[in-house]
């Protein structure tokens, strides 16, 4: 996957190359900057919202706070296509808690996908049932997990 995302392998790439943290911790918020500028202004095709959610993804894994993007992360697991979809729900389940203010709108999406026939699917929103949690998740959607756990 990340193969195919060209500005992703270069992003990494620069990162490892920075000896020093200070020249590590300049192109991260350059590129936060860019980030924020292409989903602000909100032309994004479904390939560059998982290009810049996986970037985003990679800063949080090396220690860097992540406070914008959640949204964007949302909209992707809507997606049809496997590879949006799977980067949405990693990105949900890696950087929003439970008391979120987008928890309404990933638990619709995980319903949604719950009641899809296809399991693929299934499994994505049951893996982000069980990162995420949470009492509200619970509640909404214990009966679309018990149904799947008992179908043949």
């Amino acid at each position: 996957m990340a193969s195919n995302m060209r500005g992703l392998t270069v992003f990494i790439a620069d990162i490892r190359n920075c000896r020093v943290r200070e020249l590590e911790e300049k192109r991260i918020n350059k590129e936060m900057a860019n980030i924020r500028a292409k989903f602000k202004d909100g032309n994004l095709n479904g390939y560059q919202k998982k290009k810049y959610v996986c970037k985003l993804l990679y800063m949080y894994i090396l220690g860097w706070d992540i406070d914008f993007g959640h949204m964007e992360a949302v909209n992707l697991i809507s997606s049809n296509k496997y590879s949006e979809k799977q980067i949405g729900y990693l990105g949900v389940t890696l950087l929003m808690h439970e008391n979120s203010d987008l928890t309404r709108l990933v638990i619709n999406s995980i319903k949604k996908d719950l009641e899809e026939l296809n399991e693929i699917y299934n499994c994505l929103a049951l893996h982000a049932i069980a990162n995420i949690g949470g009492r509200e998740m619970a509640e909404s959607l214990s009966f679309d997990v018990h149904r799947l756990l008992i179908s043949p």
